[in-house]
């Protein structure tokens, strides 16, 4: 590959190296110099490869849109600290890769771009150094790494998200067991209207269910239900809402539930007390400027860190809480009338801000709980805030078990250690028992969260999540820890399974044949709309006992099964399961 410097401002010196890190991974180091230190204007660099067997493509966050697309307009893959990650992935028709590229910093806004170049047939590959605003730079540094190997896709992302957490110094923050159980929310079932015995309540069940924390959301600090965040700020407890945090946290902790507690981290509302004080404090400005009823708080300012620090620590330390819901890292922002300089800044850098915010914060909470939890959500889950978070849950998707596959599947390889949480679950509790099991199968391979009143769903509806949770407890570790694949990305993960110690668990979302290659337990879950699933065997696997379950955990047949080499099929109901032992 031929690598050149497609843009860069004069009084800039760019020096691009190349070394082998093994047989068909490349590093490519890139310098930069600087004339006299200032804000660094874009810089790109490029390279092409051919066309060759060259499909879909993979993102973290792409959405169902897999093309490639023309060089006219790239497909970006945008990284900053507080959104994204960067990687990007080109892939074979058959999911082998074809080009992996990652970019050893994780903190500077850039954009990794490909298209298809329709006078040579060949990719044109970019990166583009930042593409926001910084600090002053006198010199840079960043590696770029490029894997052409023909294996899997999935192992050389995951590989490239390991040369980001150990070579580069992006690990996963500590993971709490609590971090790695079913959880219940209050958003969906409860949405603002916070009602501390109804909850209570919840969690009594939902113990019962499995669930070992709840996520009490927006709603407790005020008494307005008008959905936005202009009463955010203050972050005191709405006493017609909560006559008593301390004994609501208590109480939810005699019914063996761990509490978490919702914080809109930028937003200062305009009926708060601390939109005065930080009034000339915003990156959008106050009303007359923004036209909004909440701005954001730059966090470049000490003054800013301190007080959001003192919040939660006052909050963990007076009220007992045990975690902490983080929401909207990724609005920290720039606009086009942010400040472009104050005295009072101690960073000009609007990452390294959010980085100092992220960093101080979650010292103080740990300092007085180790295992304090605290999630984070898309798109802020990059390599270099995943230090600071310790769950990180998929965007929101009410009643979308589509995005809630999709998203999941995406972000596994990309997170090292750090678990995956699905988006809550709700559903219509006239819904099918099919349809609520389907809604739990497609986030299987994720940490569920559960959002519907559980006293009031129908009581075939309650035996549907009963038997999948505790099916979900009982393979955790294979299901979070477990070898990971996904096939078809570009068809969105018809099939998904993930092995550990022999046993496989493996999903059917459009592909309904598993290839067996070795002996071992399998599970095999329909998630189609047809009633059979096959076993196509590469060895003789010799008798087998089997079952067969319906969507509520229902036996509906069992027996052996000569599991010789070829094709083996079995009538499964949607949303049931082959089990063989």
């Amino acid at each position: 590959m031929n690598f050149s410097v497609l843009k860069k401002e004069s009084g800039v010196s760019v020096t691009l190296r190349e070394r082998e890190r093994q047989k068909g991974v490349l590093l490519l180091d890139v310098e930069m110099t600087f004339a006299e230190q200032k804000i660094p204007e874009q810089v790109v660099i490029g390279w092409t490869f051919p066309c060759i067997d060259v499909y879909s493509i993979w993102r973290p966050h792409c959405s169902p849109a897999r093309n490639i697309g023309p060089d006219w307009s790239k497909r970006a893959s945008s990284s900053r600290l507080a959104s994204g990650a960067p990687f990007y992935g080109v892939l074979s028709y058959e999911g082998k890769n074809r080009m992996t590229v990652a970019v050893s910093d994780a903190h500077t806004p850039l954009e990794i771009a490909m298209g298809i170049c329709e006078e040579t047939s060949e990719i044109a590959c970019e990166v583009r150094f930042f593409t926001k605003p910084i600090n002053c730079l006198s010199a840079y540094h960043a590696t770029v790494y490029i894997d052409t190997r023909s294996i899997r896709y999935e192992e050389s992302i995951k590989e490239a998200d390991h040369f980001l957490a150990k070579d580069c110094g992006y690990p996963s923050a500590h993971i709490p067991e609590a971090a790695k159980r079913p959880m219940y929310s209050c958003w969906y079932s409860f949405h603002q209207n916070i009602d501390v015995d109804a909850i209570v309540a919840q969690c009594k069940l939902a113990k019962e269910y499995g669930m070992e924390s709840v996520i009490v959301d927006d709603g407790w600090q005020t008494d307005n239900s008008e959905r936005g965040y202009a009463y955010c700020g203050d972050w005191e407890v709405c006493s017609t809402k909560v006559a008593d945090m301390k004994n609501f946290v208590d109480r939810v902790h005699e019914c063996g539930m761990k509490f978490i507690l919702w914080y809109s981290v930028p937003f200062v509302g305009i009926h708060s007390k601390a939109y005065n004080r930080f009034s000339d404090m915003f990156l959008d400005g106050t009303k007359e400027v923004s036209g909004e009823d909440w701005a954001r708080l730059d966090p470049r300012y000490p003054e800013v860190r301190r007080y959001l620090t003192d919040i939660y620590v006052r909050a963990q330390k007076d009220w007992g809480l045990d975690g902490f819901k983080l929401d909207f890292i990724d609005f920290f922002k720039l606009f086009p009338k942010t400040k472009e300089f104050d005295s009072r800044w101690d960073t000009r850098s609007l990452e390294e801000g959010v980085d100092r915010l992220l960093s101080e914060v979650t010292e103080a909470l740990r300092a007085i709980n180790p295992d304090v939890l605290i999630e984070f959500r898309q798109s802020y889950f990059g390599p270099a805030i995943r230090k600071y978070g310790n769950m990180i849950r998929i965007t929101d998707c009410p009643n979308d078990p589509l995005s809630n596959h999709i998203s999941i599947s995406d972000m596994k390889f990309v997170l090292d250690r750090t678990p995956v949480h699905s988006d809550m679950l709700m559903w219509n509790p006239a819904d099918t028992v099919e349809s609520v099991a389907h809604q739990i199968i497609c986030v299987l391979f994720s940490v569920p969260q559960i959002s519907v009143f559980l006293d009031k769903i129908p009581e075939e509806q309650r035996k549907v999540l009963k038997f999948w949770l505790s099916y979900w407890n009982e393979n955790r570790e294979i299901l979070l820890d477990g070898d990971f694949s996904a096939d078809e990305p570009e068809h969105l993960y018809t099939q998904v399974r993930a092995a550990k110690g022999g046993h496989t668990i493996a999903v059917a979302h459009g592909n309904p044949v598993l290839e067996v290659f070795e002996d071992g337990k399998f599970d095999f879950i329909n998630n189609m709309g047809g009633e059979f699933l096959l076993i196509r065997a590469e060895k003789d696997l010799g008798e087998k006992q089997y079952r067969i379950l319906d969507c509520m955990g229902n036996e509906v047949e069992s027996g052996k099964v000569d599991l010789s080499v070829g094709i083996h099929d079995f009538k499964i109901s949607k949303c049931g399961m082959l089990q063989l032992i």
